[in-house]
């Protein structure tokens, strides 16, 4: 699944890439995992040409009190795009409220002798900046009024590449190539048009490499900056030929 990811691009790049005007504060993260539930900037369908934070871990509308709240954002890091339509969480944000994720790159962990041993990955595409797909709710507390607006990432079946990285689950995120951003966002697509979206992305223009376990996914990365460079393993040079 998709828990731990990267925007290292600066605010002009964003602007740049999206054509979208962004109103609120950003600062460049080289690592970010889910369960801080961060805000992040989001393109939503609502106004593709401005930036809206959204914070990781979908709360549904429906939710009942902030106890509740705080407790299912853990659960809805990630929505699985082939079950998004049937699960109450997710299936009325995936119809109405679809979103793009800014990403520079996401970290992922490969297990050998069943998780005894876990080597962690950096997986970038071609593309500095790429989208991931999201889908987001708002969900206002009724004791105080305060609305949070929150977001999930759609996950699919791994390609290629991330199957040998993500080799317990076989899962990776939905990646939205440039030219599908704005499909994403048409309000008026059918089903089968959402999940004709959510497939996997081309692993040709992918690139994945190993890296220091002195990130861990409890409690995140030690030397922040340089997180993402290359650290080799001679063990898996054995195994991997």
């Amino acid at each position: 699944m998709c828990y731990h990811k990267q925007d290292r691009a600066l605010e002009k790049n964003l602007v740049e890439r999206y054509k979208a005007t962004m109103h609120d504060a950003y600062e460049p993260r080289f690592y970010e995992s889910g369960f801080s539930h961060l805000s992040s900037p989001a393109i939503t369908s609502e106004n593709p040409s401005s930036f809206r934070s959204l914070s990781w871990g979908l709360i549904p509308f429906w939710i009942k009190t902030m106890e509740d709240a705080l407790q299912i954002r853990d659960r809805t890091l990630n929505c699985i795009s082939e079950e998004a339509f049937d699960k109450p969480s997710f299936r009325n944000a995936i119809r109405e409220r679809r979103c793009l994720i800014p990403c520079t790159g996401f970290y992922e962990w490969r297990w050998l002798d069943g998780g005894k041993r876990k080597y962690p990955y950096f997986i970038q595409t071609d593309d500095f900046i790429f989208s991931l797909a999201g889908i987001w709710s708002e969900w206002t507390d009724r004791t105080t009024g305060e609305t949070l607006s929150t977001y999930s990432v759609l996950t699919t079946r791994a390609n290629a590449l991330m199957e040998k990285v993500h080799n317990h689950k076989k899962r990776m995120p939905v990646i939205l190539p440039q030219e599908f951003e704005k499909d994403w966002l048409n309000p008026n697509l059918t089903k089968e048009d959402v999940l004709a979206l959510c497939q996997p992305y081309d692993d040709k223009k992918m690139k994945a490499w190993t890296i220091s376990k002195s990130i861990s996914a409890k409690t995140g990365p030690k030397n922040i900056e340089h997180i993402f460079q290359p650290f080799e393993y001679p063990e898996l040079s054995l195994i991997d030929g």
